[in-house]
């Protein structure tokens, strides 16, 4: 093949791989992640929070969800799995006196909360489902060491050992990270199978734990600035489609390129405030991300 013919082909793969954050390119940016989560058993995700010494202080276990459907509310889990999984984390020893459980039912929804000395776990279940396999999400929090800022002063070493070091040893490399990009917004990168980020979703800071919180959003002009930080435009490719749905106060855009999608999610009916954008995703379009970002 001529020169010629290899410069064009050259360009084209040079965009593509220029469009793929790895998580050292995003570390090296906004330093280390504060959330990872990992693979912890087939179809079974944890995600852990870090305090600043990477000790990992809040779990969630949940279903692995594609990124094609990430709020995908029929999966579920086995709770004998479950229990596994959070022996392995923080082993009875390790969490302290048993304080108090408390079981609530609202219909087919359950809530089991089982509090001890040094960890609150809390688990999730709708009991329509198999009771085999009816277990939506689990929750761990610590209250010992560097995770409760209340007790650190007398309580600088953790009862519970478990930090990022830890679980990379037990679980491999994290499939997805979250990344502090600026005061109160996160970026959540999840990694396909070459390492490369092909799903970025930025958003207000939030727990990893659901809880009850208000409505947080973005000022625009950061939103774009981070979107650009990540994917400059140059990577993106030939503008292929752009559409805007708007459904009462919500704006709903998509861009579609040759090498990645772009969507941001606005909400505008607190004008003049300048915080008015909830989410935005970039997902980006290679092989690697057709098996990997699931």
């Amino acid at each position: 093949m001529s020169r010629a013919h290899l410069l064009p082909v050259f360009l084209f793969l040079s965009g593509v791989v220029a469009t793929a954050q790895t998580t050292s390119d995003l570390a090296a940016r906004y330093g280390n992640p504060d959330v990872e989560q990992f693979a912890v058993h087939p179809g079974i995700n944890l995600m852990v929070s870090y305090a600043a010494d990477r000790t990992a202080c809040e779990s969630l276990i949940e279903p692995q969800h594609s990124s094609q459907r990430p709020d995908d509310k029929d999966l579920s889990m086995e709770p004998g799995i479950v229990s596994t999984i959070i022996d392995e984390l923080i082993p009875e020893p390790e969490r302290g006196i048993l304080l108090n459980r408390m079981i609530e039912s609202m219909g087919a929804s359950e809530y089991d909360i089982v509090e001890y000395q040094n960890v609150t776990i809390s688990r999730y279940f709708v009991r329509y489902l198999p009771a085999n396999h009816d277990e939506k999400s689990a929750g761990v929090v610590r209250k010992d060491g560097p995770c409760n800022p209340k007790n650190a002063p007398q309580e600088r070493v953790p009862t519970i050992e478990l930090n990022a070091t830890d679980l990379r040893a037990r679980y491999g490399d994290p499939r997805a990270q979250r990344f502090m990009v600026r005061l109160g917004i996160t970026l959540i990168a999840t990694y396909g199978t070459d390492r490369a980020a092909c799903r970025l979703v930025l958003g207000p800071t939030r727990s990893i734990i659901p809880r009850e919180e208000p409505a947080r959003y973005m000022r625009s002009e950061d939103v774009t600035g981070i979107i650009d930080e990540v994917l400059p435009e140059a990577d993106r490719g030939q503008q292929l489609r752009h559409g805007v749905t708007k459904s009462g106060c919500n704006d709903y855009e998509t861009i579609d390129y040759d090498n990645v999608t772009v969507s941001r999610f606005s909400h505008g009916c607190d004008l003049p405030k300048p915080e008015m954008e909830g989410e935005a995703t970039v997902m980006r379009k290679n092989p690697a991300c057709s098996k990997g970002a699931k």
